[in-house]
This record gives structure tokens, C-alpha cells and sequence, in this order.
């Protein structure tokens, strides 16, 4: 019975540590890089700062990450927006350049309902605009918004 009880024990401490290994990777942390570095393909600015190691003068620095898969991201507007995202709304923020509203609020699109995304947004491929609204959120005169649906 002793036998029995270690055996399943073991198999079961085996399963978990499986599972603890094939879980999802975490997001990788974010990396500083000096602004005369193209940002790479994919990744956004999340703000701007100083560093000896970097030349020219402060701020000379870029804090750029992957934007989330799932919900949002806030970007420096600076940032190009990668496929596949959206702009919700712009906002503000001290650790980006430039005169506010200087950030946008990013995410992935719904795939199966409707999105409401500022009239200045990328629009993904496979997406059509299904109607026009209005937001102080986005910028620029009414309409300024869009409501986008996956075809």
C-alpha cells in the first residue's frame, strides 16, 4: 500500500513539474535602448530617458516591450504601432516627448464582435468599418471614431 501511495505521489509530482515547464513563457521585461537604435519590428516605445552609455544629449534613451496580447498598452506616440493593433484613445503622460496628449492607448481587436477605435488607427487586415461615432477620447473634429468588425 506504501508502495502504491509513493508511486502515485510521484506521478503526480511528475505531471506538475510537466506543466510548470510547457506553461506559456512570461513576457519578457522591458529593454532600454539608446534612440540611435532602430526599434526593433514589433515592439513599442513605452517612454523615453538618460544614459551615460548612450551618446548625444538627455533624454537619449528609449524603454520599448512588446505591446500585450491581451489588453492594452499605453505608447509614446512616437512609436509605430504594430500589425494587428488598434488606437482606443490617446492620453498623456511625463515620461513620453512632446506636448500632450502625447500617448496612445493600443490593443488587438475583438475577433468576434465589434471595436471602437480612434478614425486615426490602422485598420488590420481582415477588418471592415461598419460605422462612425464620436470620442473625446480620440483626437481631431467628430466623427473620430470607428467601429471595425472581422470579416
Amino acid at each position: 500500500m506504501t508502495k502504491r501511495i509513493t508511486a502515485v505521489l510521484a506521478t503526480l509530482l511528475l505531471a506538475l513539474a510537466g506543466l510548470a515547464l510547457t506553461a506559456a513563457p512570461a513576457q519578457a521585461a522591458p529593454v532600454t535602448i539608446c534612440k540611435t537604435s532602430p526599434v526593433p519590428a514589433g515592439y513599442v516605445i513605452l517612454a523615453e530617458g538618460r544614459s551615460t552609455q548612450c551618446s548625444f544629449g538627455f533624454p537619449n534613451t528609449w524603454l520599448i516591450d512588446r505591446p500585450a496580447e491581451r489588453g492594452t498598452t499605453t505608447v509614446c506616440k512616437v512609436s509605430s504601432i504594430p500589425d494587428g493593433y488598434v488606437i482606443l484613445a490617446e492620453d498623456r503622460s511625463t515620461q513620453c516627448p512632446y506636448a500632450f496628449p502625447n500617448t496612445w492607448r493600443i490593443a488587438k481587436p475583438s475577433a468576434t464582435g465589434t471595436t471602437t477605435i480612434c478614425m486615426v488607427s490602422p485598420i488590420p487586415a481582415g477588418y471592415v468599418v461598419v460605422s462612425e461615432g464620436r470620442s473625446t477620447q480620440c483626437p481631431y473634429a467628430f466623427p473620430n471614431t470607428v467601429q471595425i468588425r472581422a470579416l
